[in-house]
């Protein structure tokens, strides 16, 4: 009988083809590494579907008790002068013996839920797990966003779940729920040497960003660039920093952006370079880890070079190559050394302007909004069904 291999964290991203054999491995083989490894691949934050149908199922019944309640007591108030009949008791009856058995099956929805995942739910879980360690990817999943982007402005709203990290790369899902929005993405965020000037490149091949996200783009700021990248990508950068669009979207980067990642969009914001697209990719499956592997050394690489070089000439000492670090013996010191100026970008080209209604008196209106609606769901019903009772009670 063979040893199920050991999956090894050292192997980086940089390999001809990502190592995906643990999602082919047998079921053996996959338990056997996950008890060799020791850790855990579903965070408690978590939700399941089984958690959140507990809380649909508590939500029905509140409604099913403003219903019953208010029908009965509304009869008995007003078309019986405040006296309740035995049909009225009879139907009461049968209302609450409905409600005694609806609770007994919440208890076990409950304790369904409370349960560990099903076997297949399980595995699917330790076969992506396997297969981000074998390819050098840490699991570190994060109840809040760990990096700045269009798609984590409400940064404590996002739950980043499966995210695996490398040094200066994670990748993952991400789902936010806040003011009543909720959805979720699939991104890869690598980190850059030094920041770029705010840039946006929209994937007409998935949809408009301003279709998923509740944002919208100053028309100005719309950049047409050679050949047609523009049929791939609706590219938008600063006003004043056009030129450095064209900087970073050289003919080779267009190229690899066109060939590898022509379903995502694309967002370079500070010393981050974020891929994104709408909806949770499956970790489990291997075109996720593909499509991951060849932005990781065809497209991110070319951007990263980019990024290297770059130095925004608009801020005052970026075109200094070498300064002398500030110690009073600097001549004399032999330890003294020489040191790059820290890479600034100009006020004008840190941000695009877009109108956000997630930020501002938008944001303030979505949360009123979201407020309403869980009253709606929850206060309401649970307070007709209280005055409901209560004309039962009287009209005894």
């Amino acid at each position: 009988m063979n040893d199920a291999p050991s999956p090894s964290a050292n192997t980086t991203t940089t390999t001809t083809t990502p190592d995906l054999r643990w999602l082919q491995a047998s079921e053996r083989e996959v338990a056997t590494a996950m008890a060799t490894i020791r850790r855990e691949s579903r965070p408690k934050w978590v939700p399941t579907k089984r958690q959140v149908l507990v809380h649909v199922n508590g939500c029905l019944i509140l409604w099913y008790l403003c219903f019953v309640f208010m029908a009965i007591g509304m009869r008995v108030h007003l078309y019986e002068v405040r006296q309740a009949t035995a049909a009225d008791i009879g139907e009461l009856v049968i209302a609450i013996a409905v409600l005694a058995v609806w609770l007994f099956g919440a208890y076990l929805l409950r304790r369904w839920a409370a349960q560990p995942p099903s076997p297949r739910a399980r595995l699917k879980e330790w076969r992506q797990t396997l297969t981000a360690l074998a390819n050098g990817f840490e699991p570190k999943p994060s109840p809040v966003a760990t990096f700045s982007s269009i798609i984590t402005v409400e940064r404590t709203a996002v739950r980043e779940y499966p995210r695996f990290v490398a040094p200066g790369v994670e990748i993952g899902n991400l789902s936010y729920r806040s003011s009543g929005r909720s959805g979720e993405w699939h991104y890869i965020a690598v980190e850059l040497p030094s920041p770029l000037p705010h840039l946006i490149l929209d994937a007409t091949s998935s949809g408009r960003i301003s279709g998923d996200l509740p944002v919208g783009f100053e028309r100005e700021q719309r950049m047409s660039l050679e050949g047609d990248f523009d049929r791939w990508f609706h590219v938008y950068a600063p006003q004043a920093y056009g030129k450095e669009a064209l900087y970073v979207l050289t003919p080779d980067v267009m190229a690899a952006l066109i060939d590898d990642a022509a379903r995502y969009n694309v967002e370079i914001v500070d010393d981050t370079l974020v891929f994104f697209i709408p909806g949770a990719a499956d970790f489990a499956e291997a075109e996720t880890w593909e499509s991951a592997h060849a932005i990781l050394t065809t497209v991110a690489p070319r951007i990263v070079a980019k990024s290297r070089r770059y130095l925004d000439e608009r801020v005052p000492g970026q075109d200094v190559p070498r300064v002398l670090t500030k110690i009073a013996a600097a001549r004399t010191d032999p330890k003294a050394r020489w040191i790059e100026p820290r890479p600034i970008i100009g006020p004008d080209g840190r941000r695009l302007d877009i109108r956000d209604r997630r930020t501002g008196a938008w944001s303030i209106v979505a949360a009123v909004g979201w407020f309403a609606l869980l009253t709606f769901l929850y206060a309401v019903p649970g307070i007709f069904a209280f005055a409901g009772l209560m004309s039962i009670v009287d009209g005894r």
